[in-house]
C-alpha cells in the first residue's frame, strides 16, 4: 500500500485551470480500484492519496497522468508501507504477513 503526497509547486492562480482534470483523473483511479481514499493537505499545500498494493512501476506510471504533473504544477511524493492491520472495513486491502524466516 502507498500512502502519496501530492506537492503543489505552482501558485494557486496557475492550479485552478488544471484542477477539474486532475479530479477527473482521480476519479478515474477510484473507479479503476487503484485509490482507496484521498484529499486536500492543509491549506493548499497539496493532497494525499491512499494507494491501494500494486507494482510500484504501476503506481509511478498512474501518478505520471496527473495533469497536475504533466502540467508541472505539482510533484508526488511516494511512501510504500504495509498495511498489516487495518479497521474491520479496509480488511480486504491488509497486506499478508510473511512468514518468518528461520535465520
Amino acid at each position: 500500500m502507498y500512502v502519496v503526497l501530492l506537492n503543489y509547486t505552482a501558485a494557486q492562480s496557475d492550479l485552478d485551470a488544471w484542477l477539474v482534470d486532475h479530479y477527473d483523473w482521480v476519479t478515474q483511479h477510484y473507479d479503476a480500484g487503484d485509490f482507496i481514499a484521498a484529499g486536500h493537505r492543509g491549506h493548499m499545500a497539496g493532497g494525499v492519496v491512499i494507494a491501494r498494493a500494486m507494482p510500484r512501476g504501476r503506481l509511478d506510471a498512474i501518478l505520471a497522468l496527473d495533469p497536475l504533473v504533466l502540467h508541472k504544477m505539482a510533484r508526488y511524493e511516494v511512501i510504500e508501507f504495509q498495511a498489516l492491520r487495518t479497521i474491520p472495513e479496509l480488511a480486504k486491502y491488509a497486506d499478508p504477513l510473511a512468514p518468518a524466516t528461520g535465520e
